[in-house]
Order: C-alpha cells, then sequence, then structure tokens
C-alpha cells in the first residue's frame, strides 16, 4: 500500500496540517477562545480569570505555584488575575496558619457563584462540541486522552517550561 505525503512509514502523520501536535493546539487554541469570548461578555476582563476561577472551583484553596500546575498561564499573570479577582471580591487572600510565608488564594461567595456559572457555560458548551460522537465514540476519545496525557507527562516532562 503506497504511502501519503507527509505520512511515516508508521502511519503517523507528520504533514503540518495533519500533524497531531498542530491540530491539538489549533483545536485548544478554538476552545480557549470561546470560553474566554464567554467570560468577557458575562464577566469582563481579565479574559483568563476563568481559567483561575475554574481551577480555584475545583482544587482551592491554592497557592499562585499551585494555580500554576494547574493552568498553562504564567506566574505574573496569575499574580495580576488573583489581584483582579481578589479587588472584585471573587476571590480572597489568606495566610497559612502554620507557614506565615505562604498565602493561598480561595473562591470568596460571590467567586463561588460565578464559578457556577462558568462550569454551566462549560459544560454545555463541551456537551454542544462532543454530541456529534455517539456514546462509544466518547468513550473511546476518553480512553485515549488519558493515553496520550500519561504518555505526555512520561516523554514531555522534562522538556516543559
Amino acid at each position: 500500500m503506497a504511502r501519503k505525503p507527509g505520512q511515516s512509514a508508521d502511519g503517523i502523520r507528520l504533514d503540518l496540517q495533519q500533524r497531531s501536535f498542530y491540530r491539538f493546539s489549533l483545536l485548544a487554541t478554538q476552545i480557549n477562545r470561546a470560553v474566554t469570548r464567554a467570560f468577557v461578555r458575562q464577566h469582563g476582563r481579565p479574559a483568563n480569570a476563568w481559567k483561575v476561577i475554574t481551577v480555584l472551583g475545583r482544587f482551592g484553596p491554592l497557592s499562585a505555584s499551585q494555580i500554576r500546575a494547574h493552568t498553562t498561564l504564567e506566574a505574573d499573570k496569575i499574580t495580576r488575575i488573583v489581584d483582579s479577582l481578589v479587588e472584585q471580591g471573587l476571590a480572597v487572600r489568606r495566610r497559612d496558619k502554620a507557614d506565615r510565608r505562604r498565602v493561598s488564594v480561595a473562591l470568596s461567595a460571590k467567586g463561588k457563584t460565578v464559578n457556577a456559572g462558568l462550569e454551566r457555560m462549560i459544560g454545555e458548551m463541551e456537551r454542544e462540541f462532543l454530541a456529534m460522537l455517539n456514546r462509544g465514540e466518547r468513550a473511546a476519545l476518553y480512553k485515549l486522552l488519558d493515553r496520550l496525557q500519561a504518555r505526555g507527562r512520561e516523554i514531555f516532562k522534562a522538556t516543559s517550561a
């Protein structure tokens, strides 16, 4: 059987437009932009605050470095976003009683309400996005994503920024 241009002998597509890394990047960007647009329409700036709010809603309270571990945001952006969330009354900073140098961030009651709305909105977007797949295809997708994430942690840990 003849190989398609840009495809290696093992069937892995290496042409830019077919490369998995490129396609994952484009898809992630589309998803992030859609959620960001919806968040900014409802809650204003900073645009990436939704990432911090959802992470705090799921894992909080967290330190800034712990927030960074759950997002793709740089440390300086996290600091500015947290400052903004505190100013807006969506988050609170607390000193760790055991280690006074450590500061954690948690959602306020208002922030928890915003997070609940965000989770509903993102859930609706995800349902719409995945609706074209049947239940078995979605199960296969989740299984593949689990395997790819595990493989990524295994081989890319030394190269992560």
